[in-house]
């Protein structure tokens, strides 16, 4: 029997590849003002999904899984490296919308942190091909990369939600794919 992990892997591939090719990345990350532009729209979407993380009637099932979110936090990151291009952070962000499930929430994090795996291998590639800026943000900070990804990797083998459950997780991921997108995705530089 499939593994939760890996249903949500293969259950995701499609959306996964869209995202990438919506977003372009680092391709399309061709100035400081593109950046600058890619760091407001990360922060909408992940200030968003940690809001709606961290509601608190999720705060027993987090537990149960042991899941400590502040470790799985990113927006911050992105905050530090707008201040460190002189670029106010924006203030407001209203929860992500579609998902009223734990399973959801869960599906929703294993995006989050997926994305962390990733962006190890953007932020470099920016700063090649743009020049020295801040990548904390990209480069998961101080956040003792790969260990979050690994807790939830272990919390998503021991959800017990059955295939009910599972498949409300890989609703909530794919959900969150599609936020993604709709937040992040940059227009086309032709």
């Amino acid at each position: 029997m499939e593994d939760l992990p890996s249903l949500l892997r293969r259950e995701t591939a499609d959306l996964h590849a869209a995202v990438e090719t919506a977003t372009g990345l680092p391709g399309s990350i061709r100035s400081r003002v593109d950046y600058r532009t890619l760091l407001y729209r990360l922060h909408g979407f992940h200030r968003a999904a940690e809001v709606s993380l961290a509601d608190s009637q999720w705060a027993q099932a987090w537990a149960v899984l042991d899941i400590d979110l502040r470790r799985f936090r990113r927006s911050h990151l992105i905050e530090k490296d707008l201040q460190d291009m002189q670029a106010s952070p924006p203030v407001d962000a209203s929860p992500i919308t579609g998902i009223s499930c734990f399973p959801g929430m869960l599906g929703c994090l294993y995006v989050l942190e997926g994305s962390a795996l990733g962006g190890r291998v953007i932020g470099p590639a920016i700063r090649s091909s743009i020049g020295e800026v801040p990548t904390r943000f990209f480069e998961s900070g101080d956040r003792g990369h790969p260990s979050p990804w690994r807790t939830l990797t272990e919390a998503l083998q021991r959800f017990d939600g059955g295939a009910d459950g599972s498949s409300l997780v890989v609703d909530g991921a794919r959900r969150t794919f599609l936020s993604f997108e709709m937040h992040v995705a940059m227009p086309r530089q032709d």
